[in-house]
């Protein structure tokens, strides 16, 4: 659980007018400094909690299709003692997920960012004397920082952004105070988010953002591949190129080559620790990961050669196995398949009957911070693959489409040859798939924008179908009959604002949610 007192400073930012906060901080708690002010953006609530609850776990990622519930897991998940019962509730499509009267913790956690970058900017700006280049630099980085925050909360409460639409919805407030108790804005649009976010992004390349810094702060490179990210979510594929192919070629230029950007999946190995496996569990489930021969210990570490941007990932869902339709995307030359889509124990409970051996992605329990729902340098290069692709350049986009799978094959599977148009491009985000974490909040994303698009393309889901399965030691699992069925393009992938912020933004003229919340 987070503590209190973040909590409590995420409430207090929320808060439209609060007369007791008038009382200032002694001056030694006020930055005086250009380093102190830089010095926010390593805190941990900048970059720790991104689209996680009080648990580190993701409801986003339950939305997707890459997890599942076995009938059993399910009925344990949706109980009320549950503190994270919006889980099941979201995979059942229930709205509300989570019950109005609690915290939301992906909007809290967001906007306790976002309060940091705005008194980064503020105090940055305040001292620009000391420093002027300095003082843009840090700026930068946390105009890029929070402007992200923007996009994705705007996902999150919004629609997908539509080309050619109005995209006029109201969904957040893009706050750029830095006082905690001045008024929260109107709900801005969802045009008029991405306006910002556009702006906010080149404005931090004007400035000189540095082309090095912590893996947990933006620099040149993550900020061109966020602006291809933004090219992308909007349907403006040139652009996404442009700004992909940049990220990229600075990237290699930057690491020395492919060498610097990726580990070969190859020569990862488990280390035998002595521990004697159940029947049917894979060993690896209980031993330790090694990369070629030790010298590299910082693949499970956000300093990872493949991280370009960390943000932390959900941890493993315990009662959501791995869904049958991800399972069917991993060829056995697939050497994340081998490392990673490990056999284990399924929901098992004296009475309720016992789930057998089923099958769970590892690989963020595995590689721990390694992982990022940021950005990687295999994304990056993805997107680059899919801007190729849909900028009909089928030679470039299956170049780099085989540059990664050099990396993640085993050694020897033949390249990809021959493929053109949607086929490529279906194979290009079924690896996009593959390659994101399971538990990441961008197959919900990527869900959305597909929807927007690219409607009766192979990729792209109308609608999602969660199905609770049958799960019985000793056999395959097989739907229950019991499935939830929803509208990807509606407000079953919009998530509500909870009524805790709306009791003290009545001006933006949401209703409060009914408070008969009762998970079942």
């Amino acid at each position: 659980m987070k503590k209190l007192l973040y909590i409590l400073m995420g409430a207090l930012m929320l808060t439209s007018c609060s007369d007791f906060l008038d009382v200032k901080p002694v001056g030694k708690l006020i930055p005086t400094k250009i380093q102190e002010a830089e010095r926010l953006l390593n805190y941990e609530d900048t970059y720790d909690w991104d689209f996680l609850n009080n648990n580190l776990g993701s409801t986003l990622a339950i939305l997707g299709d890459n997890l599942e519930y076995s009938t059993r897991s399910f009925a344990a998940d949706l109980t009320p003692n549950n503190p994270n019962v919006d889980k099941p509730m979201a995979y059942k499509f229930n709205r509300p997920y989570e019950d109005p009267k609690n915290q939301d913790y992906v909007w809290n956690n967001q906007y306790e960012a976002i309060y940091y970058f705005n008194n980064v900017i503020a105090v940055s700006e305040e001292l620009k004397s000391q420093d002027e280049k300095y003082a843009n630099q840090v700026i930068a980085q946390a105009k890029a920082a929070r402007a992200m925050s923007f996009l994705n909360l705007c996902y999150v409460y919004g629609p997908s952004y539509k080309k050619g639409a109005a995209n006029d919805t109201r969904t957040i407030p893009m706050r750029t105070a830095h006082s905690a108790t001045e008024k929260n804005p109107d709900l801005s649009t969802t045009e008029q988010v991405f306006a910002q976010v556009e702006a906010d992004l080149k404005d931090a390349l004007a400035l000189n953002i540095p082309e090095f810094t912590s893996p947990v702060r933006y620099n040149s490179i993550s900020v061109k591949a966020a602006l291809a990210y933004v090219y992308m979510l909007k349907g403006e594929y040139s652009q996404m190129l442009t700004y992909a192919d940049q990220a990229w070629t600075a990237a290699l230029a930057a690491k020395g080559g492919e060498a610097g950007l990726f580990y070969d999946y190859n020569k990862f190995q488990y280390i035998d620790n002595g521990q004697v496996p159940a029947p049917g569990i894979d060993p690896e489930v209980n031993f330790s990961l090694k990369y070629d021969d030790g010298s590299d210990n910082t693949f499970d570490q956000a300093i990872s050669k493949e991280v370009l941007l960390f943000r932390r990932m959900a941890k493993l869902e315990d009662k959501a196995y791995a869904s049958q339709e991800y399972l069917s995307l991993f060829a056995d030359s697939d050497q994340r398949k081998r490392l990673f889509l490990l056999s284990t124990n399924g929901y098992q409970k004296a009475g309720e009957g016992d789930d057998g051996i089923v099958k769970k992605n590892m690989r963020t329990k595995k590689m721990d911070r390694g992982n990022t729902s940021g950005f990687s340098y295999p994304e990056l290069l993805l997107m680059r693959a899919e801007a190729y692709a849909r900028n009909t350049k089928p030679t470039e986009a299956l170049a780099d489409l085989n540059t990664l799978r050099k990396y993640r094959y085993a050694t020897g599977t033949p390249a990809l040859t021959g493929l053109t148009g949607d086929d490529l491009l279906n194979e290009i985000l079924a690896e996009r798939r593959r390659e994101l974490p399971t538990p990441s909040h961008k197959r919900f994303v990527d869900l959305k924008r597909y929807a927007a698009h690219d409607g009766g393309k192979p990729w792209a889901k109308a609608t999602m179908v969660h199905h609770l399965m049958t799960y019985e030691a000793g056999s395959a699992p097989v739907p229950s009959g019991t499935s939830f069925t929803a509208d990807i393009d509606s407000e079953y992938y919009i998530l509500p604002i909870s009524n805790t912020v709306l009791i003290h933004n009545p001006e933006w003229g949401i209703p409060l949610a009914p408070e008969d919340y009762n998970p079942s």
